[in-house]
């Protein structure tokens, strides 16, 4: 098949091999989890049926792929045995699995019942909606806030609880922007790859295609993670840190890098907050106004004297000194620069090593190898950010790169998250989610169990919950059931199986899958394509979209007109009124016909290339004067909350990881008999001399707990991650284990610079734990 017809819809001109079944038709459409890949598939369909997937092309090289997971998806996720394919009214007690078939009529008559008491007797915020990211579609990610806003209801936001958002608080502060990344296609052109917590080859395949590219074309690749990953495997270099230790990791770099005076200091004068005036006495940096300059709000260096900070050429980085004020007094000031230096003379590379349990030599080979790179691109993974202080490693990435003048710069750059996704969805035009001006609330996702059984800020009595594995994704789902469900009216959970947390549910509504959306738009995380996601065959039984039902509930309380749209009107709208030029430019009807997008930025993409960054002072802050008062003005290092240097430690000396594999993206392909026939059971990974001291051998059962909850199951006794660290393979179903399940052993603490920046991040992470024999 070529290119151009693969890209549009191929209408059944596929050919076939002798003896197979010969498709109706071929579909172009999308295969959308939060693996971020949204891979362009071809679905090859027979009688209404898919017979077989193959990766639709791209306009350019690289991103045509497919995978297991992908495969079993559309092979037996669709008409699984245990598929939903009707609404479901629960007849008995919750959890007891008892249901009654209803119609969709029904299922709206219920619910606008429902809803409407509980808006009367508590107010509209009272009812609440929740998604996560089980679908990278545009309206599954958007219609649960847009309802909301419509009934004046609550939204959960999903970011916290994802254990996502320590990227995000850790670049805010310091570039003003929430994730940079450069262009994966760039990948090869880099010199030397840093991988801090990412494993591509198990849950990225694009990202792995691309780092495969680089290493044929020499490129020089070192991980640092705890564990002995699949992409560690490929690595010129491993470094395998002290888990939730790496923003002392990097500050030890930076120690080193400074002694050696290998520091970028033509960049971090011109652009970086380094040179600024500080107030000893009081940390604040020093402005105009403070002085009778002309312009009061901006920021003051030293060169021979005081200067704007605009207008001199090559400012000091290093001294203190005495400024005359407007209001005759004297101000001792300092450069940003010097309390940088001070905060992180704790942090030499040795004291480095003892944090993070690594050799000196280690921590100078790193940072020699990076600030020696001509293009180094450092690539953060999510795993560093879910720690209790997760935001700080982040920082410290940024920090690094701002010191060796890598931000802004083609092929190398500090990169994490970016991709056509993060335009599409993340930002969505008002004039859909807040229809007429309508507004709803919104509270923390990650406080979501503590709102409802407190009642506080507000009582929330019903919660709807789509797209999301909350049993299994979330902590102690078991405290859920017993402390927050029985505050709850209503609870409503749109699926396609039932999975642990649509047991409890009121209601259980079934929601189509990717190959039975009408149509949708669709963007991924590793790549700058917009995707039309079409049917490629009927919706299951009665399956329908989550803005097809939330319309169907809005016309049943009578307030319907917000919902009038088709999908593809829907479609269209969007693109239309999307603030983001990137997306506001493609035009629908090339969209519709070719199937397939590039979003309308320069590429090569260099996020911040011009070196205009969004800060209030347009530079990068590597001092944050909004966080002083947390005592985080710069990058520093908070030891774990539940690290093995805790005062749990003695009771709970391991720390408990729960790895992201390639068999499934979070638990939605966890339970499909293909991949239970690779991974038939989870296994804990435990290092032989921790195994040896709990007399464990491979293959014996073991138990796993904290004071918040055990589970039991075989162990791998493997010296592929560190001493100290246990981890469980991430999605598996409750009921996989023995006895329990590994979130119950999760929690969420309040983090106060989180939550002066957006929100708590889940640290998914940041648990203590002991195993002994079961």
């Amino acid at each position: 098949m070529t290119r151009t017809s693969s890209r549009r819809d191929p209408g059944g001109q596929a050919g076939t091999s002798p003896g197979r079944e010969v498709p109706d038709r071929v579909v172009r459409t999308v295969c959308s989890p939060n693996c971020s890949g949204t891979c362009g598939i071809n679905a090859f369909v027979k009688d209404d049926r898919i017979i077989k997937i193959e990766p639709a092309a791209f306009p350019e090289p690289g991103f045509e792929r497919i995978c297991i997971k992908g495969i079993a998806m559309a092979m037996q996720r669709i008409h699984h045995p245990d598929r939903l394919t009707h609404p479901l009214l629960r007849t008995g007690e919750r959890g007891a699995g008892q249901w009654r078939k209803i119609s969709w009529e029904e299922a709206f008559a219920y619910l606008a019942d429902r809803l409407d008491g509980i808006r009367r007797e508590h107010g509209a915020r009272a009812n609440a909606w929740m998604t996560m990211s089980g679908n990278y579609g545009f309206k599954a990610t958007t219609a649960p806030e847009r309802i909301a806003n419509c009934l004046g209801g609550t939204t959960f936001t999903h970011g916290g609880m994802m254990g996502d958002l320590s990227c995000a608080m850790g670049y805010l502060p310091t570039l003003g922007v929430g994730s940079t990344a450069n262009d994966l296609a760039d990948l090869p052109k880099a010199s030397h790859v840093f991988i801090f917590g990412r494993n591509p080859a198990d849950t990225d395949h694009s990202e792995m295609r691309f780092l495969f590219d680089a290493m044929e074309a020499g490129v020089r690749l070192t991980v640092i993670d705890p564990r002995f990953s699949r992409t560690a495997a490929k690595a010129d270099s491993w470094v395998a840190p002290r888990p939730g230790t790496d923003a002392a990791l990097v500050l030890g770099m930076i120690s080193h890098i400074i002694e050696r005076k290998l520091l970028d200091t033509g960049f971090i004068l011109a652009h970086t907050n380094a040179p600024f005036l500080v107030n000893v006495a009081s940390g604040a940096l020093v402005r105009g106004g403070e002085l009778g300059w002309r312009d009061p709000a901006g920021y003051v260096v030293w060169q021979d004297g005081p200067r704007p900070a605009g207008e001199a050429g090559t400012p000091l980085l290093r001294g203190e000194f005495e400024l005359q004020a407007a209001d005759g007094g004297v101000r001792i000031c300092r450069p940003a620069f010097e309390f940088m230096l001070v905060a992180w003379s704790a942090y030499s590379v040795e004291q480095a090593a003892q944090i993070c349990e690594l050799e000196p030599a280690q921590i100078r080979a790193l940072a020699d190898d990076y600030a020696g790179a001509e293009r180094p691109w450092l690539w953060a993974g999510a795993g560093p950010q879910r720690y209790h202080h997760g935001h700080l490693a982040h920082r410290a990435y940024v920090t690094l790169g701002a010191l060796c003048g890598n931000i802004g710069k083609p092929y190398a750059g500090v990169n994490c998250l970016d991709g056509a996704h993060m335009r599409l969805s993340f930002n969505p035009p008002r004039e859909w989610t807040n229809p007429g001006g309508k507004s709803g609330h919104s509270q923390p996702g990650v406080h979501m169990q503590e709102i409802i059984r407190t009642g506080e800020p507000w009582p929330i009595r019903s919660l709807w919950l789509s797209s999301y594995g909350f049993a299994t994704q979330s902590p102690n789902f078991r405290r859920f059931v017993a402390d927050s469900l029985p505050q709850l009216d209503l609870f409503v959970v749109t699926e396609q199986m039932m999975t642990p947390a649509a047991q409890y549910a009121d209601i259980v509504l079934p929601c189509v899958s990717y190959y039975e959306e009408e149509l949708d738009l669709v963007a991924g995380g590793e790549h700058w394509y917009l995707q039309l996601r079409q049917r490629a065959i009927s919706p299951v039984g009665e399956s329908r979209n989550d803005y097809e039902i939330f319309k169907g509930v809005c016309e049943a309380m009578g307030e319907g007109d917000d919902w009038q749209m088709s999908n593809e009107e829907v479609c269209r709208f969007v693109l239309e009124h999307h603030v983001d030029p990137a997306i506001n430019g493609i035009d629908w009807d090339t969209l519709r016909r070719e199937l397939v997008a590039e979003v309308r930025l320069p590429r090569p993409y260099v996020p911040l290339g011009d070196l205009h960054f969004p800060t209030p002072s347009g530079r990068i802050e590597l001092y944050t004067e909004g966080l002083r008062e947390h005592g985080e003005a710069v990058a520093i290092f908070r030891e774990p909350l539940e690290g093995n240097r805790s005062e749990l430690a003695s009771r709970y000396p391991l720390t408990l990881l729960s790895h992201k594999h390639v068999h499934s993206a979070h638990s939605t392909h966890m339970m499909l008999p293909w991949i239970r026939e690779m991974v038939p059971e989870p296994l804990l990974d435990i290092h032989p001399e921790d195994a040896a001291a709990r007399g464990l051998a491979d293959g014996d059962w073991a138990q796993v707990c904290n004071d918040r909850g055990a589970f039991e199951l075989r162990v791998s006794v493997t010296p592929g991650i560190k001493r100290g660290t246990v981890s469980v393979p991430q999605g598996f179903w409750q009921g996989s284990f023995r006895k329990g399940h590994h979130a119950e052993l999760g929690h969420i603490v309040t983090n106060a610079v989180q939550e002066a920046v957006i929100e708590t991040n889940y640290p998914v992470w940041d648990i203590a734990v002991q195993v002994s024999r079961a």
